[in-house]
């Protein structure tokens, strides 16, 4: 399901100047450093939460394109592989063998890390077609942790979309689920879980 976008965007929250929610937003500065990678079309989409997250989250780095060279390319500043962690639903090597714990990093082969080793991650944002493609064109990736979630509750999404997934969750969900458990300060997943369900109850009356 989506909406027709029939008034220009807001610069900032990159919503129809009639919704805009940039008076909404509380942004907050974390410790773990955000890359959020947004597909061309999703980017277009009014359903799209991920310029909510990136507006709340102080220093966040949000590139929308298809392909980057390298995690520094795509941050724009030196970055190490092995201090970062990726969010992606595809199949892991050994995944029959990972505990179904609510929120798990690990290597590409299965095996648990500790997540005070991570510093910082990245997010594809897309459908499940399009986070497919940004992760198969973007192979840096699999240098990277892998973020391993199994939330306890359902997208607030409801109606308006359809995950491929029971425990999928919007992008600004997994961000805020994924820094609760890096140990982020709680104003972040509140300031983050509040700007999604205005932004959900907003599109919810169209």
């Amino acid at each position: 399901m989506e909406h027709a976008q029939t008034s220009p965007k807001c610069a900032d929250c990159w919503r129809a100047k009639s919704k805009c929610l940039c008076s909404e937003i509380k942004s907050l500065t974390t410790k773990t450093q955000v890359l959020i990678l947004q597909h061309p079309q999703e980017a277009r989409n009014p359903l799209t939460s991920a310029r909510l997250a990136s507006a709340t989250l102080k220093g966040t780095t949000h590139k929308v394109g298809l392909n980057w060279r390298s995690l520094t390319a795509a941050l724009g500043r030196p970055a190490e592989s092995k201090d970062w962690a990726v969010l992606y639903l595809g199949t892991l090597k050994n995944s029959a063998q990972i505990n179904k714990t609510p929120f798990q990093i690990v290597t590409q082969k299965g095996t648990p890390v500790d997540p005070t080793s991570i510093k910082g991650i990245v997010i594809l944002d897309g459908n499940w077609k399009q986070s497919k493609t940004l992760w198969w064109r973007n192979p840096w990736l699999l240098k990277l942790k892998r973020i391993v979630l199994n939330p306890e509750v359902r997208s607030n999404w409801g109606k308006l979309r359809k995950q491929p997934r029971p425990e999928c969750l919007s992008t600004i969900e997994s961000l805020s689920f994924t820094l609760q458990n890096l140990n982020e300060s709680p104003k972040v997943s509140e300031a983050l879980e509040t700007i999604f369900q205005k932004h959900v109850d907003s599109m919810s009356k169209d």
